[in-house]
This record gives structure tokens, sequence and C-alpha cells, in this order.
């Protein structure tokens, strides 16, 4: 994904994350923002459109404390295809908790998105796809839950079997 089809908030969020980046300590801030929304608004309100509703401005809040907490970005998949690379052997245990995102009400995000994001932290080389995050909790709720879908596509569709050595 090239930068130009990024928000510009994920592009900022990015930024901070650089070792050599002056701004690493406003991560420590937008972490608080887990428990307090209010903290990341400061930061994030001017990457953000002016019109923006109180729904959306809390969703990009969680999104930039998510991200602080993990601020690896992958550039392909869903938190399906990232819960699903995270669990290795462990896939009972790591598909309950996907099936309880899954079925989360937008009140229920925060707390198990960041224990969804925490567990993909504890894991190796598995990074999120944060300007796909953003797109989908923005599309939480729609009624066709198409967001939801896609995750449990990502999650329990088809995996080819690594291939075997010639």
């Amino acid at each position: 994904m090239n930068s130009q089809s990024k928000h510009p908030l994920i592009l900022r969020l990015e930024a901070f994350a650089r070792i050599d980046s002056p701004d690493r300590g406003k991560l420590a801030t937008l972490r608080r923002g887990l428990q307090d929304p209010v903290e990341a608004y400061a930061i994030i309100l001017p990457y953000l459109p002016a019109e923006i509703s109180n729904r959306e401005l809390d969703t990009y809040a969680l999104l930039a404390a998510l991200f602080a907490s993990h601020p690896s970005a992958g550039y392909t998949g869903n938190m399906g295809h990232h819960m699903r690379r995270a669990c290795g052997d462990a896939v009972e245990a790591t598909e309950r908790r996907f099936v309880n995102l899954l079925r989360a009400e937008a009140a229920d995000l925060p707390m198990l998105l960041r224990q969804a994001v925490s567990y993909i932290r504890s894991k190796d080389n598995v990074f999120i796809n944060w300007e796909q995050l953003r797109k989908d909790l923005l599309a939480w709720e729609h009624p066709e839950r198409y967001v939801q879908k896609s995750w449990a596509r990502g999650f329990w569709g088809y995996q080819p079997e690594p291939s075997e050595p010639n």
C-alpha cells in the first residue's frame, strides 16, 4: 500500500513510531488514550476533518491508542488474518477470543481490541494493517456486518498448506 492511499493520521502515527522520530514520546500519550480517549484528541485532531462526528472521533482515538500499543505496521490483511497468524497452535483459545470480537457491539470494541492487539503484539512478526483497521472500525456498525464477515473469512478462510521442499 502506498502512502497516498493511507489516511493522514495513519501516516502521522507511522512517523511517530520511527526510532529517530523526535515525536516518539507522543506514543506514550496515545497509549493513555486506551483509558481515556481525551488524552489522544490534541494529537489526532489536526489530522481529522473538522466535521467529524463524536463517534468517529472516539474511533480514531481508539485506533491511535491501539497503534501506540503495537506500533508495527503491516500492509495486508485484516484483523481476522492477523489473529490467524498470531494463533500458531493455540487455535481453539484464539478462536474463542476472536468470536467474542466478531460478536462485539461498538461499545465493547475498545476492551476487546486492546486484548486482541496485545495478543498480536506478543507474537513475533505479526503486524497490523492499521489503514484496514481504520476503515473496518468506521464501518463496524453497518447493518450487513460486512466487516465482521470479512474478518471471519480472514480467520477461517482457506489456508494453503506450506509447499513441501522439492
